[in-house]
């Protein structure tokens, strides 16, 4: 991936850590932005199975947010046809995000509204610091969440809690994020414990992730028979795999091995 001054990327064998970079703007997401996020999925589909990173850690630059949301600046004055196709623009960067083999951990550490919290959805798993606030604030600008935020928000906290949240804007703490399933956990220092938990997470089979990933997406999006399907399909392929294959060996080796009751 090209160098870019609004989003870094580090590597760290299979786990990749990349940095929203405008913390003088809250880590807003303007086009360039988007574009960066775009080339990164690029990077990762694109990577050699040796090389692919087996986790994604996104993360704001700074201490106050994670994204702050849209670039206003960029909303200003646009009409309904430029609206959309901005809309389904950033829609498109994050189901390709949501879709990576990789596990993508949102390390929110500040705010995460509007389209940051957007952002953050479309992550596997989140994990908050203790001081960050969430939210889906764009129903005080008159307008309603654009980049899935009304698909995202009911599958993690329910339609009741989501369409509250959408139209009164209420921003929620990480505790209560974490309350209503918004997050997974709240740490005071969200990075570290997002590395922690990839390191757990990047030593597994890439096949198995990728695998597991896929079951759960297709059994949401068409439904339990089809998940059910790509679910046996992926057992399959982890099955043609030396690392499996490895596993089951030492699994049955270690119990052989065990000293038997009298």
């Amino acid at each position: 991936m090209s160098a870019s001054n609004v989003l870094l990327l580090e590597q760290r064998d299979r786990i990749w850590v990349a940095t929203l970079n405008r913390p003088e703007k809250g880590n807003a997401l303007n086009r360039e932005l988007l574009d960066a996020l775009d080339r990164l999925a690029d990077v990762v589909d694109a990577a050699a199975d040796d090389s692919r990173p087996r986790v994604l850690v996104i993360t704001g630059a700074g201490t106050k947010a994670f994204s702050a949301g849209a670039d206003i600046n960029e909303l200003d004055g646009i009409d309904g046809s430029t609206a959309r196709t901005q809309m389904e623009r950033g829609q498109r960067v994050f189901d390709r995000l949501e879709r990576l083999p990789a596990i993508v951990i949102a390390a929110v550490n500040g705010f995460a509204l509007g389209g940051g919290c957007e952002l953050a959805m479309a992550a596997d798993i989140r994990v908050a610091a203790s001081t960050a606030r969430l939210g889906q604030p764009e129903i005080t600008l008159e307008n309603l969440p654009g980049w899935g935020g009304t698909q995202r928000l009911p599958r993690l906290v329910g339609p009741a809690r989501a369409i509250e949240l959408i139209v009164t804007g209420q921003q929620v703490t990480a505790e209560r994020a974490e309350q209503i399933g918004l997050v997974n956990h709240v740490v005071d220092d969200c990075v570290a414990a997002s590395l922690a938990l990839g390191e757990s997470i990047a030593g597994r089979s890439g096949t198995a992730l990728a695998g597991a990933k896929r079951a759960i997406r297709v059994g949401r999006e068409e439904g339990v028979a089809r998940g059910l399907a790509v679910e046996a399909q992926a057992v399959a392929e982890c099955c043609e795999t030396a690392e499996q294959r490895r596993a089951v060996g030492m699994f049955l080796h270690r119990r052989a091995a065990r000293p038997r009751d009298p």
